[in-house]
């Protein structure tokens, strides 16, 4: 078969996008577009590790027998980033709008059980401690209070919204951004089939209007961590991307891991900046530095 090149997003919790190249019997993904970890057919109907390949050295790591046509689909690929896939989504429904209010799942193909759909939204793997918001930080600051992990409170307050009864569903979302309803968890019938318009869908991971201001600061704070990794989505308005962008400087190195992946660069300058100031901090570290830790 002909190579197929295509990228989907790791959501719930979100960890940015991947990039597939597909020629069916073999698979090669990447986080950041360098390095490309490849899994074959064993001929014996399992999928094995097969190797790494990496830009400009070539498959450094599992022998070429058998990957040949790989090789070449990878030598020949097209410019980065490859188109996103997953247009079949999955959000969690306020409780109170019954619109969207997370990003649960995204799929390229709508499955088949959806109304087993998982209702509890993560915004990071379990292990992952590192996220602080500056707004909770500030109130605990002015408070004298004990913090809880500020991830927990996170996903709290998010899920939360759609408590006690949660419910998802299903959308294909057409390039137009307009979603077209399909199965789902707890689901009103009358509501399998409707269509949302854009606007009804948050443009990021979650809703950004939120009527304590709290909330919403926080929100914002949980993008901004992301914000290397959200600008890997095609699609944001001028607006989002410009603020997502000079949050992004703001963590150079891992800026600097996906930046081969970014569709556009609306502030080239400060990006080329961060990604210098990226390269004598892994200079001064003694190699390149390594992925969040909790991709």
């Amino acid at each position: 078969m002909y190579p197929r090149y295509y990228a989907l997003r790791r959501v719930n919790p979100y960890r940015g996008v991947v990039q597939h190249v597909d020629i069916g019997e073999a698979l090669a993904t990447s986080h950041d577009g360098l390095t490309w970890h490849l899994r074959a057919d064993d001929g014996h109907g399992w999928v094995r590790p097969a190797g790494v390949w990496v830009e400009g050295q070539g498959l450094t790591l599992g022998q070429p027998q058998g990957l040949g046509d790989m090789l070449a689909a990878l030598e020949t690929r097209p410019a980065l980033p490859f188109p996103i896939f997953d247009t079949h989504e999955c959000w969690l429904l306020d409780r109170e709008s019954g619109e969207p209010l997370a990003l649960l799942a995204a799929a390229r193909m709508a499955p088949r059980d959806q109304d087993r759909t998982d209702t509890e939204w993560l915004p990071f793997v379990l292990t992952y401690t590192g996220f602080v918001s500056r707004a909770l930080a500030e109130r605990d600051a002015v408070s004298h209070r004990a913090s809880s992990a500020h991830k927990d409170l996170l996903a709290r307050t998010v899920n939360h919204a759609a408590k006690p009864h949660a419910m998802a569903q299903w959308f294909h979302r057409g390039q137009d951004g307009v979603g077209r309803g399909e199965g789902g968890r707890r689901l009103p019938y009358e509501w399998r089939q409707r269509e949302l318009p854009a606007g009804a869908f948050p443009e990021l991971l979650v809703r950004e209007s939120w009527n304590s201001r709290l909330e919403q600061s926080v929100i914002s704070d949980y993008h901004r961590w992301l914000a290397p990794l959200l600008l890997l989505w095609p699609r944001l308005s001028e607006a989002t991307r410009r603020r997502l962008e000079l949050q992004a400087c703001e963590k150079p190195a891992w800026l600097a891991r996906v930046a081969r992946l970014l569709p556009e660069r609306l502030e080239a300058e400060r990006i080329q900046a961060a990604l210098v100031a990226a390269q004598m901090e892994a200079a001064l570290a003694g190699g390149e530095a390594g992925p969040p830790d909790f991709v």
